[in-house]
């Protein structure tokens, strides 16, 4: 199960216009990473979608990736746990579950072993912090959460956005909708010692915010996010200080690119502009003379500037 149906609110107003799963990363579906993760572990793959599905089905049906299909939820979304509640009857003995807005390098067939050797219910992956945590462990078992308002610097595991369920725990599923998994089934399973942990120390970046957008799109300009599982259709240039990424059907003077510079498809860059560490949107336009550093750019007078 791919969850895709997020509003992806922090991203407004880009995702406004592009539905948050196929936000363009080097002119690659932010999905990709997840569907790829999940075709590639077995079928069938379920992917759930609210917010303008039919241009995140679109997007995600020109990707070369086999055996999976879109789950519409109508008139509004259902939450994580309304959705994997409302396709119980369809689930198998095992289900894997995987977040379209993240971006790891996390295998699911190493996250898989560790279910089977825990033996829980469910198992969850996640990293080791030093704050911001979701949860407490006491080795592989999950025996509590953190609650981030009250206690934000506290240490402990943050949650990766990626776990597999045995059927017996859908169970435990509420059939009040909307609702999300943490509130209702991971909670159940954390109070009957029925949850484990899966710690991955690779990477993983949430693509929820306009920082964490720019980061991970410089990370793969720069070769340190996982490789793209389909071909980037744009062309990596060597420029001074750096590496600039053009995408296809651009207008883009190269004296323009500084490093960090991604100018996506379809995007104009008018004259004596410069850009740096900056995304320009796939069809934005940035007026001669703009000077772009650290900004996510959609429009003229439309920016967020990082």
């Amino acid at each position: 199960m791919l969850f895709a149906a997020g509003r992806g609110r922090r991203l407004q107003p880009l995702t406004d216009r592009i539905p948050k799963p196929v936000l363009p990363l080097l002119d690659v579906p932010l999905a990709a990473w997840g569907l790829h993760a999940l075709t590639t572990a077995g079928s069938p793959v379920v992917v759930n979608a609210s917010h303008l599905a039919p241009r995140m089905i679109e997007v995600l049906e020109r990707l070369p990736f086999q055996g999976w299909e879109p789950f519409v939820e109508e008139p509004d979304a259902l939450g994580t746990a309304g959705t994997l509640h409302a396709l119980r009857h369809r689930m198998g003995d095992r289900v894997v579950t995987y977040n379209a807005d993240v971006v790891t390098d996390l295998a699911i067939e190493h996250l898989l072993e560790s279910h089977v050797r825990a033996g829980a219910a469910a198992t969850v992956a996640v990293r080791s912090v030093e704050d911001a945590a979701d949860m407490r462990l006491d080795g592989d078992r999950v025996v509590g959460f953190v609650d981030r308002r009250r206690s934000p610097h506290e240490g402990g595991a943050q949650f990766l956005g990626v776990a597999v369920f045995e059927r017996a725990a859908l169970g435990l599923l509420p059939d009040h909708r909307p609702a999300g998994l943490g509130e209702t089934l991971l909670a159940t399973l954390v109070e009957r010692g029925h949850l484990a942990a899966h710690l991955h120390e690779g990477y993983w970046v949430d693509v929820g915010t306009p920082a964490a957008y720019l980061s991970v799109s410089i990370d793969l300009l720069y070769g340190r996010a996982p490789v793209p599982p389909v071909a980037v259709p744009g062309t990596t240039l060597q420029v001074a200080g750096g590496l600039a990424y053009v995408g296809p059907e651009t207008t883009v003077d190269r004296t323009s690119l500084g490093p960090g510079a991604i100018v996506l498809a379809g995007a104009v860059v008018s004259g004596a502009a410069t850009i740096e560490r900056s995304i320009v949107t796939p069809g934005a336009v940035v007026p001669a003379g703009s000077n772009l550093r650290d900004t996510v750019w959609l429009d003229p007078g439309v920016a967020h500037a990082l």
